[in-house]
């Protein structure tokens, strides 16, 4: 038997024939942005925030409890330390306290003073605002009794009237009675 070339052979001869190469592929790249043509964008400004603090919103609930609206609730200016104030169109303003969650109004009057107010209803307010209205007296002379302000005469009123209210003891109240019997006289009825 003669020997014939295996196809092996054949296959592997003609394997051999190169294919054409193909041209390397080239990549894309991109340029990096001009800034002309693409200018950065802008930082944003801070823009102001348009919450409030739990303060503004004590403060302008008491002003409006009081009987008087304050719409802006971000013109109350809070001081960080439990206070915080907010001035009025007539050169006056409020005052509001959270630990003792007092709502004051400081105001001038005609006569050149500052009087103080704590507000709590409308008639506190009005009671107010006629106080002030009303105010004649010269603030910077010393009025005839010397008590100063008004505030002073009131803070005096107070004292006084707390001294009358204070407790008393069983022996005052026996002391007292017996002081009354003493100078109480029978009376009669009247006659028709």
């Amino acid at each position: 038997m003669a020997r014939t070339p295996s196809t092996r052979t054949k296959n592997t001869a003609t394997a051999k024939k190169t294919a054409p190469k193909k041209a390397p592929r080239t990549r894309k790249t991109t340029p990096p942005p001009l800034t002309l043509v693409n200018p950065p964008r802008p930082r944003l400004t801070r823009r102001p925030t348009h919450w409030m603090t739990d303060l503004q919103g004590y403060a302008t609930l008491a002003a409006r409890l009081a009987g008087i609206t304050t719409p802006h609730i971000q013109a109350w200016q809070d001081h960080q330390d439990g206070t915080t104030t907010r001035p009025l169109d007539d050169g006056s303003h409020l005052h509001y306290t959270q630990a003792t969650r007092t709502l004051r109004w400081h105001t001038p009057c005609p006569m050149g003073a500052v009087h103080e107010y704590v507000l709590r209803t409308p008639a506190d307010t009005d009671t107010a605002q006629a106080d002030v209205a009303d105010c004649t007296r010269l603030h910077w002379t010393p009025p005839p009794n010397n008590t100063g302000t008004h505030l002073t005469a009131r803070l005096q009123a107070a004292v006084k009237a707390a001294a009358d209210t204070q407790p008393m003891s069983i022996r005052e109240i026996a002391d007292g009675i017996t002081a009354r019997a003493d100078n109480d006289q029978p009376k009669g009825h009247p006659q028709p």
